[in-house]
């Protein structure tokens, strides 16, 4: 026993200065899981998911190089908590470099037009996430990624990225020739206010039949209000790849009450060609904050003209939430749901 507790002990010393080396390791998190009642108008179908929206697991930490430098690092994987899986490093995942002058990165990243409407979506990451309207293009996590990321000066900050494995690459191979991407962004957050645009364009649009795209969104908040929007454009390319060109805005407000957080927005698109359709969300709904890292919620979304091809979040079917519209051949894309759910932040 002695003997056991000796090496034991002479096994921790040895070991303890490689444990050192990775003190700094962050664990992070997020678990957002929920029940979801679906109804199809035309179809009278109905259907009930239990869905992990986005849920997540990440390691993350820096090492001071000296001279105003640190090497950063993370490492994010999706979680699906309904399924008992997940993906390693499918989520953004990088190694940069990070000084006064900024933050270089490369690997998997969202694209800062993403990064634009992820600040104004009142309920991203779940079954009335705004990329159901306000999707598509560049707006995406890409791979191979390389990026720069600017300090913020009294509020203004941007962002430069360049993408060689563009999501709507027409092949399975990465850094295909000739489907590079270019994305940048500007924002201003400072105090209630944040206003941010951003456009993105290249080789990989066209060859996702796509043109160029640019995005603005704002938010503000006074006293217990918040209030936000967003405009997308996303142009048709040359061949005709979408059916013409798309343009989206949405509105949206929140209303804080103790523990309690009322919030509600509306969005609608529209493709300028012929017979195109015009995709509409509105979505009501409250949070209840348990503590500061716990709250549950629950929300009541509508849409209209809704298809395989229009938007990418839950419920456009791009997210796989829900497969109640696009799995039938006479659904008219009109769907309303009833949600309930527990997040958890870590």
């Amino acid at each position: 026993m002695k003997k056991s507790l000796i090496a034991l002990a002479i096994a921790s010393a040895v070991s303890a200065p490689a444990f050192a080396a990775t003190s700094n390791v962050d664990i992070y998190g997020k678990l957002n899981y929920s029940a979801s009642f679906l109804f199809d108008q035309a179809d009278s179908e109905s259907d009930v998911q239990f869905t992990s929206n986005s849920s997540r697991i990440g390691f993350k930490g820096s090492e001071d190089l000296g001279g105003g430098l640190s090497a950063i690092w993370q490492i994010e994987n999706s979680l699906n908590i309904d399924e008992g899986n997940g993906n390693w490093a499918s989520r953004n995942t990088f190694l940069g470099v990070k000084g006064d002058w900024g933050t270089v990165l490369g690997g998997k990243h969202d694209t800062p037009l993403k990064l634009v409407g992820r600040a104004v979506d009142l309920f991203g990451d779940g079954i009335a996430d705004s990329r159901n309207v306000m999707g598509g293009g560049s707006d995406a996590r890409a791979s191979n990624v390389v990026a720069y990321i600017s300090p913020s000066f009294s509020g203004f900050s941007f962002i430069g990225a360049y993408v060689t494995d563009f999501p709507g690459n027409t092949t399975t191979a990465p850094d295909a020739d000739s489907k590079d991407v270019w994305n940048v962004n500007a924002t201003y957050s400072n105090g209630p206010l944040y206003i941010g645009g951003a456009y993105g364009d290249g080789n990989g649009h066209e060859a996702a039949g796509l043109g160029a795209q640019w995005r603005l969104a704002a938010g503000y908040t006074f006293g217990n209000f918040k209030v936000v929007g967003q405009y997308d454009n996303l142009e048709d390319d040359a061949a005709g790849g979408q059916n013409g060109d798309y343009d989206a805005w949405m509105l949206g407000a929140s209303y804080t009450m103790g523990n309690m957080v009322f919030k509600g927005n509306y969005m609608m698109g529209e493709f300028d060609g012929p017979g195109g359709a015009s995709p509409e969300q509105w979505t009501v709904g409250m949070d209840y904050n348990l503590s500061k890292r716990t709250s549950v919620y629950a929300l009541y979304v509508a849409a209209e003209e809704f298809n395989n091809a229009s938007g990418v979040g839950s419920l456009g079917g791009g997210a796989g939430i829900s497969d109640i519209n696009t799995s039938c051949g006479t659904c008219d894309g009109d769907i309303s749901a009833f949600s309930v759910g527990i997040v958890h932040s870590f």
